[in-house]
């Protein structure tokens, strides 16, 4: 199949997937219990304002719902939302109406991508390393070690481990290391580890089964046999088909570290995508709530995308289908 026939289909099935996603995310907001004026910081306006003139606060909240489309079918708001999502025109938010969502995005989503872009180069550097050790040293005490430490790594969720780093470093070791804010690079520093751990382990243990896979390859015990050294085996053969295979766990793991930004970033007070969503779903506001989960959902897809035509490029006997 073609490249480019290739990539027609993918974006066609990527625009049905997102479009799906989004009428069900819709949909259940618009069926969850609560609304913008009980759950938003308006409430107590609004409760104070019924008291005194119940009227004026019917005709506000039918002004609100015409200003934002509520009062039209639910059908035609989630076909309106899907058609202005693909030109990235999200408009505002309810409770931030002067300021755009793609404003509000714009700034909020590179602090998010940096920490994930972090993370991931974190996990490469050290699971690679760690995988390889563990696949030489197979089924010896170094193996077990690794893979038990590996496999806490992943069990461990990453808000758990950003918990016990402010622990550690508000509390036991002051000003060794900032536990929050934002505008210097060594704020940066926990919340990667945070989230690179599990990274860590992950890329850790598909490191060890890939490399391990490929040192029981028929080429490799060929060239054993011929007398070639053990590392130029293990490094220019073994390891690049692993690292090959590798590419195939990096970019969806970037992805959902993306995603997972949004706790370790309430942990740590950082401005990212986690300070826009988390308040978002509480006060019920669909706009922004909706454009956060449409941007990490095509985030995944498209990373998806992106490493199947890595892999195709990188090892040819690959077809893209």
């Amino acid at each position: 199949m073609g490249i480019l026939k290739y990539l027609v289909k993918r974006i066609i099935s990527i625009i049905i997937t997102t479009s799906a996603i989004i009428a069900v995310g819709y949909t259940l907001m618009n069926l969850a219990p609560g609304s913008f004026f009980s759950s938003s910081t308006i409430a107590a306006q609004m409760g104070q304002l019924a008291v005194t003139d119940p009227k004026l606060v019917q005709e506000y909240e039918h002004m609100f719902e015409a200003r934002y489309g509520l009062n039209q079918p639910l059908w035609e708001q989630i076909l309106k939302y899907i058609w202005h999502s693909f030109t990235f025109n999200f408009g505002n938010s309810f409770e931030n109406p002067s300021t755009p969502i793609m404003t509000q995005l714009h700034t909020a989503f590179p602090i998010s991508f940096e920490l994930a872009l972090g993370a991931v180069v974190l996990a490469i550097l050290i699971g690679i390393p760690l995988g390889v050790v563990a696949a030489l040293k197979r089924n010896t005490w170094v193996d077990q070690f690794l893979t038990t430490i590996s496999l806490a790594g992943q069990a461990v969720p990453a808000f758990v481990i950003a918990a016990i780093l402010v622990l550690l470093f508000g509390v036991w070791w002051q000003g060794v290391l900032p536990v929050n804010g934002w505008g210097q690079w060594q704020d940066a520093i926990l919340p990667i580890v945070a989230l690179g751990i599990g990274n860590i382990g992950s890329i850790t243990r598909y490191m060890r089964g890939s490399l391990i896979e490929a040192l029981r390859q028929d080429h490799i015990r060929t060239a054993e046999a011929k007398g070639v050294r053990f590392w130029p085996i293990v490094i220019k053969h073994a390891m690049r088909n692993s690292m090959t295979a590798l590419i195939t766990v990096i970019g969806p793991m970037f992805a959902f570290t993306v995603v997972g930004t949004i706790w370790v970033e309430q942990i740590f007070s950082i401005p990212g995508m986690g300070s826009l969503m988390a308040p978002a779903f509480q006060s019920d506001d669909f706009p922004l709530a909706m454009s956060e989960i449409y941007i990490l959902c095509l985030l995944v897809m498209l990373m998806n995308l992106v490493v199947d035509l890595g892999y195709a490029f990188f090892d040819p006997r690959v077809k893209l289908e």
